[in-house]
């Protein structure tokens, strides 16, 4: 009897303990998770959501770290892209949750088995390798990588143009897991001093770098941009953008003809239009239009259009001059595929002189905007197309690229925001384009920057160390008694 009242409290006890983990696994989720949605516009809640998790991690078993991993990183990035179709983006997160929770998982059995400093190293050089190896797959680039939270921590990111977006993740990652292991083993003083020293080390240096290159004057010229779109919404949009009503289509042009006027009366030298405002075929009315109001302002003038050429649909950017010549045809490269397949991708840059041409979703990748650094490029021109809530997502990845090429970044956005960033990632002006009634418009004054940054010149070698870096030390660790590593942190 004795015996069998024994078995059931610690059957009850069991089951409360496993009720408890439970439920302090779900606390965990919810607040990482949180920690991580709140991060698109507070930089510092990315960094206390990757200490949570790496604290979490240590105490928590195997399988709830892995889970904690996939469910905060699954809640949490649904931020950016909640306004698009679940088709087109959820089945690429379920991935990168997998992912993010894996290397989550790995370090935490690197760290509870050897206890030894190097498990901060693989967190971080393996986060970092997988955001890098998916951006050369993924159909969205790069723009998953937790760097762009930190736009708006502007010493922090200038390191983007030496390793571009791939050292902010690197050190994103190295910091807390570091500050967690220090927690967890506060006995171990060897492996407190080692991981701390290099995290903090690191840190601190990239800091510097950060303050040095912000406060160091760029020797370019300046140049006043006038940007402008007009509310619409979608129905009115592809009406539009398929030419499917004359005078429609008429009003529309009439419309951007006004703004172009006012920013001309401004002092713009340069007039910015959004994405895919109107379809065109070279040299019809509505192509004259705009090339009579550059002329007539005497503005260069860049605007976004679906062009049709034979049977064939482009995306494409014109660049007219003061003169109303067209300067540049630019074709978009990079095409969302959900709601862009009719469309034929373009194949060559869009340069001149200084000036570089990408269309939106160009900017989610590090190609071509590597190579326009590669050029000497000293400001990019982005015709735009967002989704209302995701502006500012869309955005700050723009601004990102802009430090990684050392070049200025002026963005039009429909149903977004209308940016204008130099080439440390400052933002010069920004105005929501995502309004009902007439449009938005800025203005803004902003030093070119000169390109040819050092990513541009060394490419991703960082993020391919850090990919060796974690191979080898998964491998070194796997050959290793874990009593081996026990005394040497």
């Amino acid at each position: 009897m004795q015996l069998g009242k024994s078995f059931k409290n610690i059957i009850n006890s069991y089951k409360w303990s496993n009720f408890y983990s439970l439920l302090h696994c779900i606390f965990t989720i919810f607040l990482i998770a949180v920690s991580y949605y709140l991060s698109t516009e507070y930089w510092y809640f990315t960094w206390i959501a990757l200490l949570l998790l790496c604290t979490y991690a240590l105490k928590g078993s195997l399988v709830s770290t892995f889970l904690t991993g996939f469910f905060s990183y699954l809640f949490g990035s649904s931020n950016p892209h909640a306004v698009l179709p679940l088709t087109v983006y959820w089945p690429l997160l379920v991935i990168n949750a997998t992912a993010f929770a894996s290397v989550l998982a790995i370090f935490r059995h690197i760290a509870v088995r050897w206890r030894g400093g190097y498990a901060s190293f693989v967190f971080a050089s393996g986060l970092t390798a997988y955001e890098f190896i998916a951006s050369l797959y993924s159909p969205h680039g790069a723009v998953n990588s937790i760097a762009y939270t930190q736009v708006s921590n502007l010493s922090f990111i200038q390191i983007a143009s030496i390793t571009g977006i791939w050292g902010i993740t690197f050190l994103m990652a190295l910091f807390p897991s570091s500050i967690a292991l220090t927690y967890h083993y506060p006995q171990n003083r060897r492996l407190s001093t080692k991981a701390n020293l290099i995290s903090l080390s690191l840190l601190l240096f990239v800091i510097l770098f950060g303050f040095y290159r912000l406060h160091t004057p760029v020797e370019g010229a300046n140049i006043k941009i006038g940007i402008a779109s007009i509310s619409t919404n979608l129905e009115q949009y592809l009406v539009v953008a398929t030419n499917r009503d004359k005078q429609q289509v008429a009003d529309t042009i009439q419309r951007y003809i006004q703004k172009i006027d006012f920013l001309a009366q401004s002092g713009a030298e340069v007039v910015l239009l959004p994405e895919k405002i109107i379809t065109i075929e070279t040299h019809d009315d509505n192509f004259q239009r705009l090339s009579n109001a550059a002329q007539k302002n005497k503005v260069n003038l860049i605007v976004g259009v679906t062009r049709k050429d034979k049977m064939k649909l482009y995306n494409s950017s014109y660049v007219f001059s003061p003169l109303g010549e067209v300067l540049l045809e630019y074709d978009k490269k990079h095409l969302l595929s959900a709601f862009e397949s009719r469309y034929t991708p373009g194949t060559d840059l869009g340069i001149i002189d200084k000036w570089g041409i990408e269309i939106c979703k160009d900017m989610d990748f590090t190609q071509p905007s590597l190579d326009y650094s590669r050029q000497g490029v000293n400001i990019v021109f982005v015709p735009a197309l967002d989704f209302h809530d995701d502006g500012w997502s869309h955005a700050r990845v723009a601004i990102m690229r802009g430090v990684e090429g050392n070049y200025a970044v002026a963005r039009a956005g429909q149903w977004g925001l209308l940016t204008l960033s130099d080439s440390r990632g400052r933002i010069i002006e920004m105005v929501s384009s995502d309004v009902e009634d007439g449009g938005s418009v800025l203005v803004g004054e902003v030093r070119l920057g000169k390109g040819n940054s050092i990513y541009s010149k060394l490419g991703d070698s960082f993020a391919w160390i850090c990919l060796g870096t974690f191979i080898i030390l998964c491998i070194f660790l796997s050959l290793r008694k874990p009593n081996e590593l026990l005394t040497k942190p």
